[in-house]
């Protein structure tokens, strides 16, 4: 299991802090969950998988399928609606794309504390 939540984050480019805060979960248990350390939580684990659309079969190496029917529909339906992007990125060299990589987490990270501060006004 080790390998392929480690694996997947970096497919991501992401790193264990921006990860873990995605997952509601400390950095430090993360580490511990892709070193196979400690014996990951099903709630966590289940987060996981939904987050990056695998099984969670998948997650702890019992299968080499990484999606099941539905995931792989949702990553159609993802796929067709992106279509035109993801063009465009494959097109681009190693350095842009890193700097689009860049801004869209930027972006993300802008987008997450509006809806902070929008939930905080409604309350």
């Amino acid at each position: 299991m080790e390998s392929r939540i480690k694996e997947l984050r970096e497919n991501r480019r992401l790193i264990q802090a921006i990860l873990a805060s995605e997952l509601n979960i400390t950095q430090q248990s993360l580490s511990k969950y892709e070193r196979d350390i400690t014996t990951i939580k099903i709630d966590i684990l289940k987060s996981i998988a939904e987050y990056f659309n695998v099984t969670t079969d998948y997650l702890l190496g019992v299968s080499d399928v990484k999606r099941d029917l539905q995931g792989q529909m949702k990553m159609n339906k993802d796929i067709d609606e992106y279509y035109d992007l993801i063009e465009v990125y494959k097109g681009l060299d190693k350095y842009d794309k890193e700097m689009v990589w860049s801004i869209l987490q930027a972006v993300k990270k802008t987008n997450e504390r509006r809806k902070i501060d929008v939930e905080k006004r409604e309350d």
